[in-house]
């Protein structure tokens, strides 16, 4: 199957993605046709540039109609919002250069496409710092095949055939995957631990709310105190009116299409809207 130059046809997806609180934040607010959009999105990266793609109100549009009748415009751009702001994305890259790209994209496209002629130091909107990095691996390889020729191997070249390249690249996914999940400590405190679980069990949270399926309490706590709500009172009235952050109710809606610089008393503000609704 033929593959345009810079894409890819297969990338690596790390098995915690849908606990990032991006991902959490995205699949509260818009359901599950909000993570399903997210992984095209990936995908369409991936298989065009490799590691970014141009994002105006055109794109959205288009990517809108293909993703499905059951997104909207919209909404769509509500998503590439949320994971800009949460960093799942450069949100310099994207607000100075209007792309979608991170760090992480471009490491994975960088490995994959080592064995390619490329130049990086031509590539536009590449970091430096990868760019530099990328310089460096390349020097050094060509050393080791260098003086492996040297020590008498008789001009032959090592096994590189599609399979061992396969199976080499794999293997340092898995290791790096390994390594992130290691390094990246649990959004929530687990039972019995002090912190944010021992300060949601004086609201007395049901036990169904924490049906990460079903509900989003994590996100809604996280929401609340990135508006600076913190009269607990409020706090407890927000959490009944949403029924604990259920996924795809009213709460989520409310914080999407709200200009909260407008909003004085956000706390007060969420509970009228929430209350009139029901």
């Amino acid at each position: 199957m033929a593959m345009m130059y810079g894409g890819m046809m297969y990338f690596p997806l790390k098995v915690n993605l849908f606990e990032e609180i991006a991902m959490e934040l995205v699949e509260a607010r818009f359901g599950l046709k909000g993570a399903t959009a997210v992984m095209k999105l990936l995908c369409k990266i991936y298989k065009e540039n490799g590691y970014y793609l141009k994002w105006d109100s055109e794109q959205c549009t288009l990517f809108a109609n293909r993703v499905g009748k059951d997104i909207s415009v919209e909404e769509m751009q509500g998503i590439v919002n949320t994971l800009t702001e949460k960093g799942f994305f450069d949100p310099d890259a994207y607000r100075e250069l209007g792309i979608l790209t991170s760090k992480e994209i471009q490491r994975i496209w960088l490995d994959a496409t080592k064995r390619r002629k490329r130049e990086t130091s031509t590539l536009p909107y590449l970091f430096e710092e990868l760019k530099e990095a990328d310089g460096k691996t390349g020097r050094r390889t060509e050393s080791r095949q260098e003086g492996a020729q040297k020590e008498g191997n008789g001009g032959q070249d090592a096994d590189i055939s599609p399979q061992n390249v396969c199976n080499a690249e794999q293997s340092k996914a898995k290791e790096s995957r390994v390594k992130e999940s290691k390094a990246t400590p649990p959004v929530v405190p687990p039972p019995g631990k002090e912190g944010e679980r021992e300060e949601e069990t004086s609201f007395d949270i049901p036990e169904y709310a924490y049906n990460k399926q079903t509900h989003n309490l994590e996100c809604l706590l996280l929401e609340l105190k990135r508006l600076h709500i913190t009269d607990k009172e409020e706090i407890r009235k927000i959490l009944k009116l949403s029924d604990y952050g259920k996924k795809g109710g009213l709460f989520w809606k409310v914080i999407h299409d709200t200009n909260w610089s407008k909003v004085s008393r956000k706390g007060l503000y969420i509970i009228a809207a929430l209350a009139r609704e029901g």
